[in-house]
């Protein structure tokens, strides 16, 4: 079913899944990371910017998707664009904040990056085609 959609809505299922990737960062993180701060160190104050961040991109890559622009591959470069912004952000959140972050939050937030420079490493292979 899932892939029925996908290939439908070819080729903006990639903003639906970005949204979609969004909506799960903001998740977590008002979910999870937030009410459990201590043990993932990352001030409460950083967490909140994030989230903001992480809801931009949520409401962009959703009207990218629900608008279906001839143009996509334009709007697909501000999708890239906006999650390397995210990870260039969080990760200088990270080293600024090294000394309170427990194992358990560098561990998030490192993997994170991974998930989320895989999803633009795809991006940028759909913008070449």
């Amino acid at each position: 079913m899932i892939q029925k959609l996908f290939q439908k809505f070819q080729p903006y299922t990639i903003f639906l899944l970005d949204a979609f990737g969004a909506s799960i960062s903001l998740l977590v993180l008002f979910g999870v990371v937030l009410p459990f701060q201590p043990y993932f160190g990352m001030p409460t104050e950083v967490l909140y910017k994030l989230g903001i961040l992480a809801g931009i991109l949520f409401f962009y890559s959703n009207t990218c998707f629900m608008q279906k622009s001839k143009h996509w591959k334009t709007f697909l470069l501000g999708v890239i664009f906006g999650n390397l912004t995210y990870c260039g952000v969080s990760m200088y959140f990270l080293i600024e904040n090294w000394n309170v972050i427990q194992p358990l939050g560098a561990f998030y937030f490192i993997w994170e990056k991974f998930v989320i420079l895989a999803i633009v490493a795809y991006e940028i292979v759909l913008l070449k085609k």
